[in-house]
This record gives structure tokens, sequence and C-alpha cells, in this order.
């Protein structure tokens, strides 16, 4: 097998991991969004297991060029220069795990601001609730007496 045939293989298996990680990321935010916390878990396991197979691609990447006496941090691009043989198939490849990648990392951050304002919510009603049976700080009714009506301890 050449070097192109090589690479072309591991690149399609990365560019599999990759759409599929893809598809979970949109699956993702409909979760979020439907505060769906068990299937967030198993979307998160699912992305794990692939990232972890996207790990695997990647070693095999890295030593393949190692072996073809590559430096491990030349972008594709230029690996795809010293090609003497056809380079449109690895150019579409390239272009393919670019684009797809610039989508995951623009869905992770809108799940993210999904997240972070469902947090936000969620301490303000924790707040809300720990503040409802809270005692005034000013009452004309006997100091002595206390109200007990707090639904958590407020120490921890």
């Amino acid at each position: 097998m050449t070097f192109k045939e090589e690479l072309i293989s591991i690149l399609k298996e990365e560019l599999e991991c990759i759409k599929s990680i893809k598809k979970l990321t949109f699956q993702k935010t409909d979760t979020i969004i439907n505060s769906h916390v068990e299937e967030l878990e198993q979307i998160t396991k699912r992305e794990e297991a692939l990232i972890n197979k996207m790990a695997l691609a990647e070693e095999k990447r890295i030593k393949l060029l190692d072996t073809w006496g590559v430096d491990k941090n030349t972008p594709l691009s230029d690996i795809i220069d010293k090609i003497d043989e056809e380079k449109k198939d690895i150019m579409e490849l390239g272009e393919k795990l670019s684009k797809l990648l610039a989508d995951i990392q623009s869905r992770n951050s809108v799940n993210n601001e999904l997240i972070n304002e469902n947090l936000q919510w969620l301490d303000f009603n924790i707040n809300l609730i720990t503040q409802a049976g809270a005692p005034a700080t000013y009452d004309k009714k006997n100091k002595k007496e206390k109200t007990n009506k707090n639904l958590f301890d407020r120490k921890v």
C-alpha cells in the first residue's frame, strides 16, 4: 500500500468518526433544550467512545507520517503538495474534515451557551427557594422566635 493510499484510508476512518460526532453534537442541542439529563449522559458516553476511536486513528496517522519521514506537525496541505500522484481525492477529504470540525466547534459553542444558561437558571431557582423560607432581617415580632422554613442548609 502506498503512502497516499494509507493516508486516505486513515483520513476516511477519521472522517466517519467526525461525522458521527457531529450528529451527536446536534442531538445534544435538542437534549439540552429539552432538559433530558439521562439522554445527555448517554450521548456523552457515545461521544467519548467515538473520540477514543478517533484518537486511535490519529495515532495510526502519526505512525504513518513517522514511517515515511514526515513530521507529525506538518499540515495536511503541505503533505498533499509533496504527493506526486493525483491529489484531488485527498484534498476533498481534507476539506470535508475541516468543514465538519468547524461545524462541530460552532455547535459545541451553542451547546456550551445553552448549558451555562441552564445552570444560571438552576442557580437562580435554588437561590429563590432558599431565600423564600429565610426570616426577614427586620421583624416586628418577638426576636426570640425563629422560623425554620429553609429547604436547604445554607451552611453547606
